[in-house]
């Protein structure tokens, strides 16, 4: 089920994104959440801020959400399909997670390593999440 989960957030963020880039020069504006820990925080500042309907905000926090649920999904489904024992996995997110809760680990793990932001963003969530959510060994 979550396979499933996985390739639909997959198509939709395809989706997004070629529907983003038809427009003019708009794109080269925005900040692109998989480059870096920086544009990351940028993309997702808005998580826990007071909802508003900012056009803006929607989309940031839209592609916030899903890129960090489809991030987190590729990382276990990646483990589980090698059968990696879970003694041996660099992070196991219990499934009571909300990707709220884990974007609120990853922007923390960014904000406390600020000498890490500017390296790729799935470098630095990897690291995020491996010290969020360890996996403990017997479990």
């Amino acid at each position: 089920m979550r396979l499933l989960a996985f390739f639909l957030l997959l198509a939709v963020v395809v989706a997004c994104s070629s529907y983003g880039s038809a427009g003019a020069n708009r794109t080269d504006e925005r900040p692109d959440i998989g480059r870096s820990g920086t544009e990351f925080m940028e993309v997702c500042s808005s998580i826990d801020a007071e909802w508003n309907q900012n056009p803006d905000r929607i989309r940031n926090d839209a592609s916030c959400l899903g890129w960090v649920e489809g991030f987190a999904d590729g990382f276990t489904v990646h483990d589980e399909l090698l059968g990696v024992p879970r003694t041996d996995r660099i992070a196991c997110i219990p499934h009571k997670v909300t990707t709220i809760q884990t974007v609120r680990a990853m922007k923390k793990y960014i904000s406390d390593h600020p000498e890490k932001a500017h390296r790729p963003t799935r470098y630095v969530v990897s690291l995020a999440l491996a010290q969020a959510f360890p996996c403990k060994a017997g479990k």
